[in-house]
């Protein structure tokens, strides 16, 4: 997973990923990582996010979820907000994804 944020004028987030199975719209659990950071937070920061899939999509094995996390973390970095939101915070708004990713 590699994040980066977009520039002001952005008004969405861009997904790409290697596996053409693997939706880059608001199915997938990245995008609402990121949907679910603005909302806590406020910021209006939109960010490139590419997946490169090595645990199968639909495998059950936790890829998606771990992904979601890693976004809610580095959203947070990316927009300079650690000192304001710690882990306990991420923790805590990550069981609004889903409860495996917390």
């Amino acid at each position: 997973l590699t994040v980066r944020p977009l520039p002001s004028s952005a008004t969405e987030d861009a997904i790409t990923c290697n596996d053409p199975t693997v939706p880059c719209d608001e199915r997938n659990l990245v995008a609402k990582a990121a949907n679910l950071f603005r909302a806590k937070t406020g910021s209006q920061q939109r960010f490139a996010i590419d997946l490169d899939k090595e645990v199968p999509a639909g495998a059950g094995l936790g890829g998606g979820s771990g992904n979601a996390a890693t976004m809610l973390y580095a959203a947070t970095k990316l927009c300079g907000l650690e000192g304001k939101y710690g882990e306990d915070d991420l923790l805590e708004w990550s069981g609004d994804i889903g409860s495996d990713i917390s």
